[in-house]
This record gives C-alpha cells, sequence and structure tokens, in this order.
C-alpha cells in the first residue's frame, strides 16, 4: 500500500491509496489516515482508484478509522474504488457507513 500522495485544500484531505490493503501493508495505512484525522479537515477522501486489493484486515481499521473520524467530527469518504472493492464494501455492509463515490464533488 502507498498513500505518499496527500493533497489538502481547505478542509479537505484526499489520500491516494495505491496497491493493496492487507496485514502486511495495514500499518502504514493507518498511520496515513490517523494523521489526516488529527488535522482541521471536515473531510478526509481516500482516492481509491488504485487500490487493487483489500482483506478482511483492511475491512476492520477502515471501520476503526471511520469511528475515530466521526468522533472528530469529520467524515471519511471513499471515491472510486474498483468494482471488486465496491462489491466487498457491499456485501459487509461497510457502503452503508462509509460514503462512496465516483467523484468528490457528488
Amino acid at each position: 500500500m502507498n498513500s505518499n500522495n496527500i493533497i489538502e485544500t481547505g478542509k479537505t484531505s484526499m489520500v491516494s491509496i495505491k496497491g493493496e490493503i492487507d496485514i502486511y501493508s495495514i500499518e502504514k495505512f493507518r498511520a496515513s489516515i490517523e494523521k489526516e484525522i488529527m488535522t482541521q479537515a471536515t473531510q478526509i477522501i481516500l482516492d481509491c482508484s488504485e487500490l487493487s486489493y483489500m482483506d478482511s484486515t483492511g475491512m476492520g481499521v477502515l471501520i476503526e478509522l471511520r469511528n475515530k473520524s466521526k468522533e472528530m467530527g469529520q467524515r471519511i469518504i471513499m471515491m472510486n474504488p474498483r468494482p471488486n472493492i465496491k462489491k466487498l464494501l457491499s456485501l459487509t455492509g461497510v457502503d452503508k457507513i462509509i460514503e462512496i463515490v465516483d467523484n468528490p464533488a457528488n
């Protein structure tokens, strides 16, 4: 998982997630999103267009991070997830608690 591209505009942070989120990369994913949660951003957009895979570890941490951001008055939005990731989010019900968009302006 590579999330080096972080763009902050006003009260929005956008983090580009690339590769895989699994047990081997989960700590880097967690650290990069927790850093954004500590900012004053009202929303954190995860650009998932280059995210190819997410396992159950990734799903668990995603939910954990969503809960932390909600406590801070922020929201996490997943943008442009690939069909396999969208299906996983739908099957697990995560799409009910994390907003998924094809474009952040929607």
